[in-house]
């Protein structure tokens, strides 16, 4: 008698219980809380100076005032980070819930082949030898894929358990007055334990060695300082995008919360108003990255706050996201903006870097991409402006774009990306100080509406290696006539024309058929647009296919007047095929 064993239809999917919306509303109303208490630490410290007394009496009311804002500070201080740690339970348990909800289809669908094959044997009469071995076979197949659901599903029950065992402790490290004043601020013994680890952030360690403490802690010890320390951990370069992206997450919402209640009390100072503006652009850039749709999946690669730091440069800010997983991609492109470019205005920065994504996947080969726009360094406040036409936030932006870059590589030990930085405007000059002075860790560099390329005369000066340099000017952007070329022409003061014969660049076509008849502003803000030549060529530079960019002609000096540009001459493209198409037509 031939028998076939069908295996058990197991496990018995348990879903994760809880609300995270209800998670989120008690860390929203946390974060008000602390609020209130940041409050009180403020008022104190301005009445502690009270013109006009003086004596034992107003000493006392001073040593008064200075503990009461010591203690509500420390107070802020010990909620804030309760909070974060109920805005991270809820997050995770939002994750866990989605692995939930998998493994139940996953389920589903085994039940089914196990009901198949269950059918096919009883419908057997007479089965050959050939028959009993593939009925055996899927029985086989059905058994290891069910002891792979069992597997998964008991690494999510226990994820669960972790969640919850890591807000419990939160909740437990902040339970007295003495814990909220103590040094560790509430903090949990397993986020103090990680913090204390050698190569931890804010320890003056490598990103190499920030990224081997990172890889050596246990998924606790990591949950655990997530919650407790997203301050640390946000900016840390070496860390995976994947972490800097939830603790800056964490650390947003904590703005959004806290600066809102605030400014609906009415007690927001400007500084905190110029706080909450950045948060709110930040939001929305990241509702943007979030929601978008490859273009050639129908799958959403969602978005990575990868920078987050809206108090910085007397308010400008810094921030970078991210579309695509940074962690993983083959190709990774990032943006570096120009003059006037500040936190608020994100969303437009990331508008661009969702162009390229789907400029460079619709006409890629395949392979996986993340784009970033990186806003990290304090660019000039304006095009009159002694910052615009000097050097000195470009040697500032070039070395902190420098270490952003080394941060991502080591980021991924043993996993390189195909990486290109494109540098626009004042950004493209940063971008050049980064690859000449500080040695970028690139596979190719892109300069686009270039003022000027700084320290390199020629591109062997900041030549990636074996990678190349590549140049797009608009032949009508204004701000491309104030690279130096020649003797003839009025140097900008920002370097040499990288459009230039002299600079020798490979320079791609990017004109726009909605360029003016004569110099304009208005073409320097048009190099991301879709389905123009410079978005197509771009796309091609990033998904790492040279030979399928459209070179355009260099600019020349005739030595008896300014420079000739020979891409001004030819009508551009749009929407054509090899030339210009970025997307399918709608």
């Amino acid at each position: 008698m031939t028998t076939i064993t069908v295996p058990a239809s197991e496990p018995e999917i348990r879903e994760p219980e809880g609300s995270p919306a209800g998670a989120d509303q008690l860390a929203e109303r946390l974060f008000t809380a602390v609020g209130r208490y940041d409050e009180v630490a403020t008022e104190a410290g301005h009445l502690q100076s009270l013109t006009g007394w003086w004596g034992e009496a107003y000493d006392a009311y001073r040593g008064a005032a200075s503990r009461a804002g010591d203690e509500h500070d420390a107070m802020a201080t010990t909620l804030r980070r309760v909070a974060r740690a109920v805005a991270a339970y809820a997050d995770d348990l939002r994750a866990h819930q989605g692995v939930a909800d998998d493994l139940v289809s996953r389920k589903g669908d085994l039940d089914a082949d196990r009901s198949g094959l269950i059918a096919d044997i009883n419908a057997i009469t007479d089965a050959t030898p050939q028959d009993v071995e593939v009925l055996r076979a899927r029985a086989a197949d059905l058994r290891l894929a069910y002891r792979r659901l069992v597997e998964d599903h008991a690494d999510l029950q226990r994820a669960v358990r972790e969640n919850e065992q890591r807000l419990r402790q939160a909740f437990e490290a902040g339970t007295s007055l003495r814990d909220a004043l103590a040094a560790t601020g509430g903090a949990s013994d397993t986020a103090v334990e990680a913090m204390n680890r050698p190569g931890a952030p804010g320890s003056g360690a490598s990103p190499s060695e920030v990224q081997r403490w990172w890889a050596g802690l246990s998924e606790a010890q990591q949950q655990a300082a997530l919650a407790a320390y997203p301050s640390l951990l946000g900016p840390a370069d070496g860390l995976p995008a994947s972490v800097r992206d939830e603790a800056n997450r964490l650390l947003l919402d904590d703005d959004l919360a806290t600066l809102a209640a605030q400014r609906d009390d009415g007690t927001l100072s400007p500084e905190e108003a110029q706080r909450l503006a950045n948060a709110e652009a930040t939001q929305e850039a990241l509702t943007d990255a979030d929601g978008f749709e490859d273009p050639t999946t129908g799958e959403r690669p969602g978005g990575r706050l990868w920078l987050y730091d809206p108090g910085a440069f007397d308010g400008d800010g810094r921030v970078a996201v991210a579309i695509g997983d940074l962690d993983t991609a083959a190709d990774v492109a990032v943006s570096i903006p120009g003059i006037t470019t500040e936190t608020t205005d994100v969303a437009g920065g990331v508008s661009d870097a969702i162009n390229l994504y789907e400029a460079t996947r619709f006409n890629g080969d395949g392979s996986s991409v993340a784009t970033m726009f990186w806003l990290g360094y304090d660019t000039p406040e304006g095009a009159i402006d002694i910052d615009t036409i000097t050097r000195g936030r470009a040697e500032d932006g070039g070395e902190r774009l420098a270490d952003a870059i080394d941060g991502l590589r080591a980021s991924r030990p043993g996993e390189a990306a195909h990486l290109t930085v494109i540098g626009h405007s004042y950004g493209s000059t940063t971008t050049s100080y980064a690859a000449t002075d500080h040695d970028l860790a690139v596979d190719d560099v892109a300069l686009i509406g270039s003022p000027g390329a700084g320290p390199a005369d020629t591109a062997d000066d900041l030549s990636p290696g074996d990678g190349n340099v590549w140049v797009g000017r608009n032949s009508r952007d204004a701000v491309g006539f104030f690279g130096d070329e020649g003797w003839w022409h009025n140097p900008g003061g920002l370097g040499v024309d990288p459009s230039s014969e002299d600079f020798d660049a490979n320079r791609f076509e990017a004109e726009s058929v909605l360029r003016s008849d004569h110099r304009s502003f208005a073409d320097h803000s048009r190099y991301y647009d879709h389905d123009s030549e410079s978005l197509y060529n771009l796309g091609r530079i990033v998904d790492g296919q040279h030979d399928a960019v459209n070179a355009g002609d260099q600019t020349y000096d005739p030595w008896w007047r300014w420079a000739d540009d020979p891409e001004g001459e030819r009508e551009p493209s749009t929407w054509v095929p090899g030339r210009s198409e970025t997307r399918a037509e709608p």
